[in-house]
C-alpha cells in the first residue's frame, strides 16, 4: 500500500463497508473466542507473521480486506460471530 493509499479509522476495509475500527475489533474478537487470546496461534492460523497480528492488535499496522475476509472464513469454520 503507498502512502496515498493509507487506510483510516473511517475508510472501508471489504466489500461489506466494515471500517478499519470494525475490522480490528473482529480480529480482536476472533483472536480472543478462537485462539484463546493467543497472537501466535492467531498469526499462525491467518497466514501472517506476528509482528504484523501484533500490530493490530495495538493500532499500529491498518487492518487490511484481505486477512478482513479470511478472518470471516476461520470465524465461520469454527461457529464464531
Amino acid at each position: 500500500m503507498g502512502d496515498d493509499e493509507q487506510v483510516d479509522s473511517t475508510n472501508a476495509v471489504d466489500d461489506r463497508g466494515t471500517s478499519e475500527a470494525e475490522g480490528r475489533a473482529f480480529l480482536k474478537r476472533l483472536r480472543d473466542a478462537g485462539f484463546g487470546g493467543s497472537d501466535e496461534q492467531f498469526a499462525l492460523a491467518l497466514g501472517r507473521p506476528i509482528e504484523e497480528v501484533r500490530g493490530w492488535m495495538d493500532a499500529a499496522e491498518p487492518v487490511d480486506d484481505d486477512v478482513v475476509m479470511k478472518a470471516r472464513g476461520i470465524a465461520h469454520e469454527r461457529g464464531i460471530e
